[in-house]
């Protein structure tokens, strides 16, 4: 069963059947300002950080779902008769009106048929060029298809936050009377009292025939949003009042005659009334149009750095628009602006954050490098990273400044710092290989000896917090000589303590290789020698600790005992620790067949491979918290997104490129588009999870967006699979494909060059390069050209 498609030409998912048993949801925002909004309008919006300065109101999982939102209404005013522009709030029967909803980049519209009116509302926010606070825009346009004058009132809504996640929720007998509502300007403003200069807005491009600030007084008693009072009866109050639940209301009354058309704006923003004033100067009809096509201008750029074509059209479809996608929204917004993340923490999570900037360099240089700059300021001078950090804590400088007692804890900088009991053992290592990436990305070498401080004491150039993590790693290990897996691992439910970890052991071994390509671009041979003598010694341990046969052991407990072996009868099969014993190279040819066959024989679903199998029935507490997680659920047998790409990259390696290929159209979610009633997910967004084999909900997918899956996929299917891959002084493409295809063909953008791919496979193979032409020359590697278009050509011959 599907309830969308596809529109390719215009970067849409269109949702034709908006009854959608689940919510489908889009982000808009490409700085500052970021809002979620589901199909039907239902979310919230926030300035900066979506937990202390959140503008508009949301109740999470809720029923019903996704309310309240950014809601506009329509009211004939002769007959009464009255409908929202998306299909919620008032739920009209799908058999009298007809509703669309169409999420793009950084943008949603909204379309709705009733009553002989067409209406659209597109939401988007634009980019901003200089340091005005940014806005939200409704964009809504009415149309008579009617042989008759119409006489109709548009009213845009939204319930203002008290500005504080933990004040929306909870401890009313203050919340209530720590914000108030006011009119200004024709504007509805809220005043956040106990937060000095704290303002919010929402204005239309219109003198209003109505307003309301105070949420009863347009909700109406025992109302709620799909009947509000104000709408019923087409009067609202000009209610506006000190404490109380605070909300923007505005009405315009329009007369349309037969096919003609009106169009009306909403403003949504911080500050007072004269902010709503220039936000009306700003975006008047004309501005709105230029800040719309920016947008999308914006997009064109971001999607161009690289553009496929295969013969797969869901991955050209993938690639070329929803997984990129998807991908810089995680940059941009990191973990805690969703509808299951809904803005209760603050900061950055330290592995998810470096994966994300690790994976589209090109694509987003200036907030990836933002972010590992951040990284390496939550990076503790002894190695390990903060798991969970606020940067804003690190950067600010004490004040005098105003503080409230009872708003908003005040964050400390010594409370965010923990020790080794609460380190991760990975956090700090996928640091290496994000900033390794961004460095071949640009070619700037000099990143290299910036200064950057450490989060608890003194400073290092990113070299020395490199070889902090490094050194931090290959210190800490077990008495089998494996690396700890300390608090955990990037399984956050794998809690080993004492135990070791062979996932950190083997990416260990992968951070140290791409640290070691460093060292060799900067001609640092001290360097290359220690850390090639660390990375060896590790491996023949790796190799000797954790083979078990067939495949290889996922760690041992603090006792000693081995975690994922052949004689276990739960977890026996892990994905971690196999896919990276490939991908760090620390495996060699004969284990990697194997221990992958294994993979393949144990975990692999249709929807994707599950993270460990069986799952965990017997509670366990020396393998940790996963052993307590219902089986088939997130970390024990789920179908856990963020490692599938990995199984992707390890066949790729192993030259197997139609079972790397059968992995990822398992987990695209493109190709899940008509198995929806199953799924019950947006098909254009990876998930955290699919549930597994062991649960009996076997398919259905949760937590979409915001999840490393998307960079990883991202990553593994432009770098491993079509094998396009920047590095410090050349490109390499080294495809790895089914045997079937005839080739593909790739236009990628690098430093300031653009390089047109074209790949041929003749012989039908499924990887090795045979020869390489660049601009119609043989060449062994292809190299860095300055600037100008370039013709690559690529035929496969086999390995």
């Amino acid at each position: 069963m599907r309830y969308g498609y596809f529109d390719d030409a215009a970067r849409e998912y269109v949702i034709d059947r908006v009854d959608v048993p689940v919510s489908m949801t889009n982000y808009l925002g490409t700085q500052r300002m970021g809002t979620v909004i589901s199909h039907n309008a239902g979310g919230y919006s926030w300035l900066d950080s979506p937990q202390h300065h959140r503008i508009t109101r949301f109740r999470p999982n809720g029923v019903p779902m996704d309310w309240p939102g950014h809601y506009v209404y329509l009211r004939d005013d002769e007959s009464g008769k009255y409908w929202s522009l998306s299909w919620q709030p008032t739920g009209l029967p799908l058999d009298e009106a007809k509703y669309e909803a169409r999420h793009g980049l950084s943008y949603s519209r909204f379309k709705c048929d009733y009553q002989d009116i067409s209406a659209e509302q597109i939401l988007f926010i634009p980019r901003e060029a200089g340091k005005e606070d940014p806005v939200e825009i409704f964009d809504v346009r009415i149309r008579n298809n009617s042989s008759r004058e119409r006489n109709l009132s548009v009213y845009g809504y939204v319930e203002f936050s008290f500005h504080e996640i933990d004040m929306d929720n909870q401890n009313f007998q203050m919340s209530l009377y720590a914000a108030g509502s006011h009119y200004e300007n024709d504007a509805v403003l809220c005043e956040l009292h106990y937060e000095p200069n704290a303002w919010q807005f929402f204005a239309g491009n219109f003198v209003p025939d109505g307003y309301d600030g105070v949420r009863e007084a347009f909700i109406g008693n025992y109302c709620t949003e799909r009947n509000p009072a104000g709408v019923n009866t087409g009067k609202l109050t000009a209610s506006h009042e000190l404490g109380g639940n605070p909300c923007g209301a505005l009405q315009k009354k329009l007369t349309l005659k037969p096919g003609e058309e009106a169009r009306v704006l909403f403003y949504l923003g911080t500050g007072k009334g004269d902010a709503a004033e220039k936000a009306r100067k700003r975006y008047d009809e004309a501005g709105t149009d230029e800040a719309f096509a920016e947008l999308r201008s914006f997009w064109d750029a971001k999607l161009g750095g690289l553009q496929v074509t295969v013969p797969h059209e869901n991955m050209n479809r993938s690639l070329n628009i929803w997984n990129l996608y998807q991908s810089e929204v995680n940059v941009l917004f990191s973990r805690f602006s969703s509808f299951i993340e809904v803005g209760g923490r603050t900061g950055l999570g330290y592995r998810d954050t470096a994966q994300d900037a690790m994976c589209i360099p090109h694509a987003e240089p200036d907030m990836c490098m933002k972010r590992i700059r951040q990284l390496l300021h939550g990076q503790m001078k002894q190695g390990y990273g903060l798991h969970l950090f606020d940067p804003a804590v690190l950067e600010k400088e004490e004040t005098d400044g105003f503080k409230s007692p009872t708003v908003i804890p005040e964050a400390d900088k010594k409370g965010m710092l923990h020790g080794l009991k609460d380190a991760c053992a990975d956090d700090a290592l996928w640091l290496i290989p994000a900033i390794v990436e961004n460095v071949r990305e640009s070619g700037d070498l000099s990143f290299f000896d910036q200064e950057i401080p450490f989060a608890d004491e003194g400073s290092g150039t990113v070299w020395d917090h490199m070889k902090a993590a490094l050194d931090f790693s290959y210190e800490q290990v077990g008495s089998h000589g494996v690396t700890k897996g300390l608090r955990a691992d990037w399984n956050d439910c794998l809690n080993l303590g004492g135990g070791e970890s062979a996932m950190v052991a083997f990416l260990l071994v992968w951070a140290t290789n791409h640290f070691l390509d460093a060292a060799r671009a900067m001609g640092r041979k001290e360097d290359e020698a220690k850390y090639t003598a660390l990375k060896a010694h590790m491996e023949e341990t790796c190799r000797k600790q954790l083979w078990d046969g067939k495949w290889f052991l996922r760690g041992f407990t603090a006792a000693g005992a081995p975690i994922g072996s052949q004689a276990a009868v739960e977890g026996k099969v892990h994905m971690e620790s196999n896919t990276w014993a490939v991908i760090s190279g620390a495996a060699d040819r004969e284990q990697g067949l194997s221990c992958m066959d294994a993979v393949d024989e144990w975990l692999y679903t249709p929807w994707g491979l599950m993270l460990n199998a069986p799952s965990f029935v017997t509670l366990d507490d020396s393998i940790g918290f996963v052993t307590r997680v219902y089986p088939g659920v997130k970390e024990n047998g789920a179908i856990f997104s963020h490692p599938n790409p990995w199984a992707w990259v390890a066949e790729c390696m192993l030259g197997r490129g139609s079972r790397a290929m059968k992995f990822y159209d398992a987990l695209l979610p493109e190709n899940q588009n008509d198995k929806m009633e199953i799924r019950q997910a947006e098909p254009y967004s990876y998930c955290q999870f699919i549930m597994g084999k062991d649960h009996t909900a076997h398919g259905r997918a949760r937590h979409p967006f915001m999840t490393g899956s998307s960079g990883w996929a991202y990553y593994a299917a432009t770098r491993y699979m079509l094998g396009i891959r920047p590095g410090f002084e050349g490109l390499t493409v080294d495809p790895c494909i089914p045997a079937h295809w005839d080739g593909f063909e790739a236009v990628r953008k690098w430093r300031g060059a653009e390089y047109r791919i074209k790949v041929t496979n003749p012989s039908h193979v499924e990887k090795g390069v045979g020869r390489i032409l660049a601009d119609g020359k043989p060449v062994e590697t292809i190299p860095v050209f300055d600037e100008g278009i370039h013709f690559i050509d690529v035929e496969l011959k086999g390995e």
